[in-house]
């Protein structure tokens, strides 16, 4: 498994899924442990270290939310306020950085003073990510905590302890459950923001889900289905990144006082409503019922004509990832 991929190759099929949680409870810790630091201290223009800081936990809370039985509580409790401070702080300053980007697009040298306005909002931004990475690395708070959670790993509960010994059949259920509940909210008619808010929250989980369980399952979930739900969540992340923009450069046509530099925000805000309505149609044209009903049948043959090679006796994984960040 490469250190900082979204897919978990070390994971034996016919192990247990105590194996499967500390292995994949360690990655994703790890990925945010390396991006941390590293877009906190940016001192260059690649805003791309903030997305994948915002990527890399929504990873590992989706990895603590699925292996949470196996989780000892208080540790939990932890990792998750942590990483929802850190996904907050870094969205907060990864949607300046792509309206900015689209401003620079759309205006160029005509938006200096809208620019020069997102450039300070961005720089009040910065701090909070800076801030919680000097709590995290703090006598290696981060890192220490990490261990002590692998450490105490275990299943909790009679019917954690039942499903313990094959993660492969438990990432059949998981599977199940998750993806029932993607479809049964999925929009096709009359489908407004608040629909299509809730659905790409739903197609995250089961995204990072399918990342997580992929080693239980043949070659076809990672080639053939998670694509699609890939570029699900690229055609509704498009709507999203629209209507965040929409609403900034409303709120700033409100606050500046130069007729210049409203007219300007008007325009770009008109622009904006104008994208979002190609990207919602672009996404009712794409996101058919047949479309749907593929994916579906695709993620149910996954489970049920699964022939993935099972190893009832591999031995459980070894840590890939404590030398690296001890």
């Amino acid at each position: 498994m490469a250190p900082l991929s979204k897919w978990i190759d070390s994971l034996p099929a016919g192990g247990r899924v105590s194996d499967a949680a500390q292995v994949s409870i360690e990655a994703r810790l790890a990925t945010v442990a390396y991006w941390l630091p590293l877009a906190a201290r940016q001192i260059d223009d690649d805003i791309e270290k903030v997305h994948q800081l915002r990527v890399a936990t929504r990873r590992a809370i989706a990895a603590l939310v699925l292996y949470d039985d196996w989780i000892p509580p208080n540790e939990a409790r932890w990792f998750e306020k942590r990483l929802k401070k850190i996904r907050r702080a870094a969205g907060v300053a990864r949607d300046l950085d792509v309206l900015a980007k689209w401003i620079r697009q759309e205006v160029g040298c005509d938006a200096g003073r809208l620019l020069a306005r997102l450039a300070s909002e961005r720089a009040s931004a910065q701090p909070k990510i800076m801030s919680i990475a000097d709590r995290c690395e703090n006598k290696n708070r981060f890192s220490r905590r990490m261990y002590r959670l692998l450490a105490e790993m275990r299943p909790r509960g009679k019917a954690c302890k039942k499903q313990d010994v094959s993660f492969h059949s438990w990432a059949e259920m998981q599977l199940t459950q998750v993806s029932g509940s993607f479809f049964a909210i999925q929009p096709y008619q009359n489908i407004d923001l608040s629909a299509l808010h809730e659905f790409r929250i739903s197609g995250k989980k089961l995204r990072y889900t399918l990342e997580l369980l992929a080693p239980a399952f043949g070659p076809e979930l990672r080639k053939q289905w998670y694509p699609i739900v890939e570029e699900l969540q690229e055609k509704l992340g498009r709507i999203n990144d629209c209507v965040a923009a929409d609403e900034s450069l409303r709120r700033w046509a409100l606050e500046v006082d130069s007729t210049d530099e409203k007219v300007i925000l008007e325009q770009l805000a008109e622009k904006c409503r104008h994208e979002l309505r190609e990207a919602i149609a672009d996404f009712r044209h794409w996101w058919t019922r047949e479309h749907s009903q593929s994916l579906q049948r695709g993620l149910g043959g996954a489970i049920l004509t699964d022939n993935h090679a099972i190893d009832a006796t591999a031995s459980a994984p070894t840590s890939q990832l404590t030398a690296e960040l001890s």
